[in-house]
């Protein structure tokens, strides 16, 4: 068992392997340790961080820390502590939504991002959103993936400081806006006036929760449920509050770096995307970012779909993720 203190926190982690380093976040459901079969794998060509988010595990339990903004600030801090100068992440349901606030905080940081079932709801109003896009999406398509030893540095930075540019420009109109691809900064309809559809969607208590993910009778359950055990409720209600999901949208258009979602289509935890959510997504940058459809598989890809492993190294090594042979890859629909 790891640990390490950022000021009076105490935050739980555990590592395995040697390689560029990878960062695996957890979801609402469990902890850290659904992950190890993937570090297992991964250890072989990687040095895997799987991290306790705040009120998960044997992470500390405060309730001041349990909001998105101080989940992302503790992986900061962490990364930071550690000494991880550019990180591979991988984040599930909570963690992705981590991993996208950190990416969009941190872009210099991250040179690509695996996210599983993340929250992508319709917010009602995607016909009526202008397209959010920063204009430097068709240089970094094929970004160097983070396991090259010979990674064009300078290619990673450049793209990185034109991120930096958009978010900027986007601060001065509202968090997760940006500047259109005309180039000129419009704000775009919020729909936090709308209901809070993550928070209808995760309904505790936990215990039913996991009845969404599996059966009793499966061994997943058994074990998922020893480390909801030490989940803090208030950590799971605490992250919710403040989401939106037009705003999701708008800040996964945002990113520069390549993207993979991955979504079980049985998923009873977080519903799959529909069409006009991954049609947003992909408009104009279907060389970053790609939508995986895993048909007949539910909230844990990484514990039920054979080939989850096999994906993520994929991701990892291949330089241009839209190059990646996935049968069942997303197809952008024409209107």
């Amino acid at each position: 068992m790891s640990a390490i203190s950022l000021g009076s926190d105490l935050i739980h982690y555990e590592v395995l392997g040697r390689g560029r380093p990878v960062i695996l976040l957890h979801s609402w459901v469990g902890s850290w340790r659904y992950w190890i079969p993937t570090m297992q794998q991964l250890q072989l060509k990687y040095k895997v961080y799987a991290i306790d988010l705040y009120g998960y595990g044997d992470s500390v339990k405060n309730e001041q820390r349990y909001s998105l903004e101080h989940q992302v600030q503790m992986l900061d801090d962490f990364i930071v502590k550690l000494g991880i100068s550019k990180t591979a992440l991988i984040g599930h349901g909570l963690g992705s939504m981590v991993a996208v606030e950190y990416a969009r905080k941190y872009p210099d940081k991250v040179p690509r991002m695996l996210l599983v079932s993340t929250p992508l709801f319709d917010p009602g109003d995607l016909d009526k959103r202008r397209m959010v896009m920063p204009n430097v999406v068709s240089t970094v398509g094929r970004q160097p993936t983070v396991t090259s030893d010979h990674a064009p540095e300078a290619t990673i930075m450049n793209a990185s400081s034109a991120m930096r540019a958009a978010l900027l420009e986007a601060a001065r109109t509202r968090p997760g806006a940006a500047a259109s691809l005309g180039g000129t900064s419009t704000p775009t309809p919020r729909s936090h006036h709308g209901p809070n559809q993550l928070q209808e969607q995760i309904v505790l208590p936990l215990d039913e929760l996991l009845r969404k993910c599996f059966k009793p009778s499966e061994e997943a359950y058994d074990k998922l449920k020893i480390d909801i055990a030490k989940v803090d409720d208030k950590a799971v209600t605490m992250s919710m509050t403040a989401f939106d999901a037009g705003e999701l949208l708008e800040k996964l258009r945002l990113l520069a770096m390549p993207v993979v979602m991955v979504h079980g289509s049985d998923d009873e935890l977080i519903p799959p995307p529909k069409d006009p959510v991954w049609n947003y997504l992909t408009a104009d940058k279907e060389d970053s970012v790609l939508p995986v459809p895993l048909s007949g598989i539910r909230h844990f890809p990484m514990l039920e779909y054979e080939r989850f492993i096999r994906l993520v190294t994929d991701f990892l090594d291949t330089p241009d993720v839209s190059k990646l042979e996935i049968k069942e890859r997303w197809k952008r629909r024409t209107r």
